[in-house]
């Protein structure tokens, strides 16, 4: 029970601290006014929550998928190994796939998506703080994903060689 308090605690302020930085890094530009006025006024019908959930979910379920799969196949393709590589190389891919794969989800996603859910989603990620573009969002995800298995290439190198 304690750590449910301090990750909720401490993931929202990291989220907002970390949006100020990648904001300024990727230059990304918020909603304009007006339509952030249209997708505020509009009514949604109550069905579009659960649809939202259920994207986000789908996103997150990618990383989990892979980690799931390092930890049941990994004692296969690490057969010398200590249980905790594959355990290790699942969380590090599961990162690096919420990045680029949430990415292309979002993509998919985004196009067979009705234009008044389009709205709700901008509406929601407006009231989430992450009130960007999806375009931008996608390409700064798979720019993130590149430059984050960048920076942990050289713990992938280590797992495999040791």
């Amino acid at each position: 029970m304690s750590s449910q308090f301090w990750i909720g605690a401490l993931i929202p302020p990291l989220i907002k601290w970390t949006n100020i930085y990648i904001r300024r890094f990727f230059r990304l530009t918020g909603f304009d006014n007006e339509t952030k006025k249209k997708v505020s006024s509009k009514q949604y019908p109550s069905y579009f929550g659960l649809l939202y959930g259920l994207w986000i979910i789908a996103l997150l379920s990618t990383g989990f998928i892979v980690l799931m799969w390092f930890m049941i196949s990994g004692p296969v393709f690490f057969p010398n190994k200590s249980y905790a590589v594959p355990i290790f190389f699942g969380l590090i891919n599961m990162i690096g796939f919420w990045f680029i794969f949430g990415a292309l989800l979002d993509f998919v996603f985004w196009q067979v998506s009705s234009e008044n859910f389009k709205d709700y989603v901008k509406f929601r990620m407006i009231k989430s703080g992450w009130g960007y573009e999806i375009k931008q969002q996608i390409i700064t995800l798979i720019k993130l994903g590149i430059i984050y298995y960048v920076v942990v290439s050289p713990l992938i190198a280590y797992l495999l060689m040791h």
